[in-house]
């Protein structure tokens, strides 16, 4: 079969899944909406500086160990080792004012240690390496329409340039035209959270001589009966990752899918910081919102589940197939696992790319629509309706988490290894 694969997106699982097909002999071309020239145009248009947002920005990211050992199988370790520092060994779930600490275990003796990075550092990362791979990739190119037959498949772009590939990866994220090109069926995203993403300049000094960090290494303050949060976890020794979350779905916010951060940042961290503090809010936290170096407005998605991730030549990869809530901590990590089972079946089936993508589905769907409803199931959980639900909901945390704890049950995605799915679903395959 031809080797021509044109993936649309170039974000983080776009670019893994680009490299992943390269190692196997294929020629992976990378495609992503975003155009720096028009950035500049706007930048020059409105007298503001715009930063340039190629593939995907915000916050930060978790590299847990199943992830962390996609990246190894795929060749891809030197990419990361730059950014281990602590490993977050802690998961910490308090009050909005950080009283009640309850704490959960994140780190298990003799496993692989967790990496929390900044998603844009982890992208630049990656992008030297796909080029240093050679794979090539083209800014300003937003799919208008896929037309498949027989031996390969047309994408046109609303630039009114055409290209025709062997095969489609489908990685633009949870709004993917690709998956609505391909599933025009298939329900929409539904916003589940709105909010702000921030990132932190930790270590930075304050008025009273003290160095500007977080009280944890990892830690949800809650308000359950107001149903709102903020996370916050270190990403590097001198950056921070801060998330203001509203559980109240019917207030989406206005021009947030487009994940630019502001451009008057002290106005916009001065109001954020004024808005956790009227919560409640611990003041440490507070004090880093104030201070945050970039924020950037989101509206949270969860995509009901499709019931498959491929069709024909085309496939689905990340959030274009799967997205949800980053609540559980495996969105960019389940990504990974599925550009590892993609690229390992198309180098085993070969010619016969409609097995790879059938065992592809029989082994990502299930695997993936557990994780999602995981991720579900701990957004639900940052919610009370009353006084004595907020109460027992906080007393049950503690027994469910010293349960998952004893049972590991966590652990099968927290350190799994995709390879294993290969290996049970296709004995014999020879990996790479």
């Amino acid at each position: 079969m031809g080797k021509t694969v044109a993936v649309i997106g170039s974000g983080l699982a776009g670019a893994v899944t680009a490299i992943a097909l390269k190692r196997q002999g294929f020629e992976p071309t990378l495609y992503d909406k975003v155009d720096p020239i028009q950035y500049l145009k706007d930048t020059l248009k409105s007298g503001e500086p715009t930063g340039i947002q190629f593939g995907e920005v915000g916050g930060g990211v978790s590299l847990l160990g199943n992830g962390i050992k996609a990246l190894g199988h795929l060749g891809l370790l030197d990419a990361i080792k730059q950014f281990r520092i602590d490993p977050m060994n802690e998961m910490n779930y308090l009050l909005i004012d950080g009283r009640d600490r309850i704490s959960k275990k994140t780190q298990k003796k003799g496993e692989v240690e967790s990496i929390q990075i900044l998603r844009s550092k982890l992208h630049a990362s990656l992008m030297k390496a796909a080029n240093t791979a050679g794979v090539k990739v083209f800014g300003g190119k937003k799919l208008k329409t896929l037309t498949q037959t027989e031996n390969d498949v047309t994408v046109e772009f609303e630039d009114g340039t055409k290209v025709t590939a062997d095969f489609v990866v489908g990685a633009d994220g949870i709004h993917s035209a690709t998956r609505r090109s391909v599933f025009p069926e298939a329900a929409k995203p539904e916003v589940w959270a709105t909010g702000f993403v921030g990132v932190v300049g930790l270590g930075r000094p304050l008025p009273d001589g003290k160095l500007l960090d977080f009280e944890y290494n990892g830690a949800v303050y809650s308000d359950p009966l107001n149903s709102r949060l903020v996370f916050a976890c270190r990403c590097s020794q001198t950056d921070g990752e801060i998330m203001v979350c509203n559980l109240d779905p019917r207030k989406p916010l206005t021009d947030a899918d487009e994940w630019r951060p502001y451009s008057d940042l002290p106005k916009e961290a001065a109001k954020l910081a004024e808005l956790v503090e009227s919560w409640g809010a611990s003041p440490t936290i507070v004090e880093c919102i104030r201070r945050c170096v970039r924020i950037t407005p989101a509206n949270l998605y969860d995509l009901p589940n499709i019931p498959k991730f491929s069709k024909g030549r085309v496939v689905l990869v990340g959030d274009a197939a799967h997205g949800t809530t980053p609540f559980y901590g495996q969105g960019l990590n389940q990504a990974l696992e599925d550009a590892g089972v993609l690229a390992d079946l198309m180098g085993h089936f070969n010619e016969d790319y409609a097995k790879a993508f059938e065992v592809y589905n029989k082994i990502r769907v299930p695997r993936a629509h557990a994780s999602v409803a995981l991720s579900r199931k701990t957004a639900r959980r940052m919610k009370a309706s009353s006084p004595i639900d907020l109460k027992i909901g906080r007393f049950m945390m503690k027994i469910v988490f010293r349960i998952l704890d004893y049972l590991g049950v966590d652990d099968n995605f927290y350190y799994h290894d995709f390879r294993r799915d290969v290996k049970k679903a296709v004995p014999g395959i020879q990996l790479k």
